[in-house]
This record gives structure tokens, sequence and C-alpha cells, in this order.
């Protein structure tokens, strides 16, 4: 495979370091560990695409608009703490270009929105503190949309936050890479008004002990979905991560689901697999990326 092809495909699905350890991933909030001790930055569920929790934000939507004044309630008790999330949105192909006017909701939290300002940069509240929220980024001629969830803990301002879109122009590429494989296995054309789904294994060493294969219920039909092999080339209808460099497996012509409509389920030969954030939506013309850990 061509250098050139490898550098793209990288940036589609906005694999940040190329190195040998295991990834610090971009694109979302919280942190986790490791058992070689790596710090893995979570995504949470990308471009597309993570932690350990299954809430979606929506059973606390109704308790998450108290006042925060810190004034007791009528029972005495302190009111529920509300949280700020400020951070930025940037282009998954190049980390440090901001994108500006990137509208943000949050999923099934009505009326909690923002908009990125010319530097990238967003402020949304009120979010409930020890949950999970989903964040939605609308797409635009430029980007494909992203939903990316993330954790949101206890104190009311949670700063440095990452979301990130990734170009329409990289998917159109990935596409064309892929049209031979397509037109010999007589497979449906991408639909580009639904969504992709990305699996990513943010262990890369992992790969060096066995294929961590990633299978999707209800099944994709073949010819929609693909991954590197171990020598970086994409391959349709493979689901096995191989190649360390960018260890994903791409599902696209992806309906709209609700969390829990789509499962993820992942397995390695000798490591313990964990979908973070399994309860994940999909939305056309959103890119929803699943990161597993395999421990």
């Amino acid at each position: 495979m061509k250098i050139g092809k490898l550098v793209a495909m990288a940036m589609v699905v906005g694999v940040p370091a190329l190195g040998c350890g295991d990834d610090n991933a971009p694109g979302g909030g919280g942190s986790g560990t490791d058992s070689e001790g790596t710090t893995i930055g979570m995504v949470s569920s990308t471009t597309m695409v993570a932690d350990d929790s299954t809430t979606v934000v929506a059973e606390g939507s109704a308790e998450g608009t108290s006042s925060s004044s810190g004034e007791s309630s009528s029972s005495g008790e302190p009111p529920p703490v509300e949280v700020t999330v400020e951070g930025e949105v940037v282009d998954f192909s190049n980390m440090a270009s901001p994108i500006a006017d990137a509208a943000i909701s949050v999923y099934d939290l009505m009326g909690v929105t923002a908009m990125s300002d010319d530097m990238g940069l967003f402020s949304i509240n009120p979010l409930p503190a020890d949950s999970t929220a989903i964040f939605v980024v609308a797409p635009n001629p430029e980007y494909w949309g992203a939903i990316i969830p993330i954790a949101i803990g206890s104190d009311p301002l949670q700063e440095d936050e990452q979301l990130a879109q990734i170009p329409s122009a990289f998917v159109d590429l990935q596409i064309m890479y892929l049209e031979p494989q397509m037109m010999m296995a007589m497979s449906p054309p991408p639909d580009l008004d639904q969504a992709i789904v990305i699996v990513r294994l943010l262990n890369n060493t992992a790969v060096m002990e066995g294929d961590t294969i990633i299978d999707m219920t209800p099944a994709p039909p073949a010819g929609t979905f693909y991954a590197p092999d171990a020598m970086g080339a994409p391959v349709l209808d493979q689901n096995a991560i191989q190649f360390p460099l960018l260890p994903v497996v791409v599902f696209f012509n992806i309906p709209d689901t609700a969390p829990g409509d789509i499962a993820i389920e992942a397995t390695h030969p000798t490591r313990t697999c964990t979908v973070l954030f399994p309860e994940t939506p999909t939305l056309g013309q959103h890119i929803t990326l699943f990161d597993i850990e395999c421990v």
C-alpha cells in the first residue's frame, strides 16, 4: 500500500499517534490506564468510535436542571451539581486545526446546545454530574458529524475536552480506495446519508499477541465493513484488527439507531476486551466511534 494511502486512512479514522505504544486517543473525555501502565485517552463510545459506563444521560435530564446556586432543597439536601463542560472542536486530520461554528448538542438533553467560536472553543451546560453525556457535533459541507460520549465528573467545571470531526474529503478518499473490491464483490454502494461506525482498539500492543475480532449485532451486510490487513491495506469484509498502526474496523451504511440497538463485541486470544461506552447511538451523516480496551 502506498504511504500516501496509509496516511490518508490514518487521518480519516483519527488515529493521532502512529507509534508502537498504546494510543493516547483524542476526540473525547476521560482517560484510563491499561495493564501495561500506559495512559489511554478515551473518545468514549471515533474519527470516530470510552469508559466502562453504560448509562446514557437521558435518564438524568429531568433532574439535571435544578439551580446550582448552592441553596438547599426543601428536604435539606444540597441541590444536584450541574456541570459545565468546556473544550474545543478540532479537525481529526490535523488536531491543531480548530473548527469554528460547529453546532454541538447533547443526545436526549433538549435545549443543551453550544456553538464553537472562531478558535473552535465551546462551553456547554448544564450537564448532570457523575453521568455520561453523548455529544453530537452536527455535520456541515466540509465535515461529517461526530457522536462522542464523554464521562461527566462531579466538579462544576470540566475543562479541556476535545471533540473532533472527520473531513468529508477523507471519507471520499477511503471509498475510492475500496471501490475496486466493492465492484468485484458486487457490494452495495456506500450511502453517505447513513452512519459510519469505527471500532478502535486502544491497546495497539495487543495486535502483536493475536487478532482482535470485532463482531456487530445485528450483523452488517457483506460488503459494508473493512479493516486494514497486517500490512495496512484495507480489506473489504475483514473484521479482524491486524495492523498496530491503525487498529480499527470500519462499518458503513449503518441506519439510525438508539443507544443499545447496536452491540459491539471484541474478542482476543490472550486478553480480555471491554467495549467502552457500549450504548452509543448512530445518526445519518455522523461517525460514531466505539473504543475498546483489551488488557
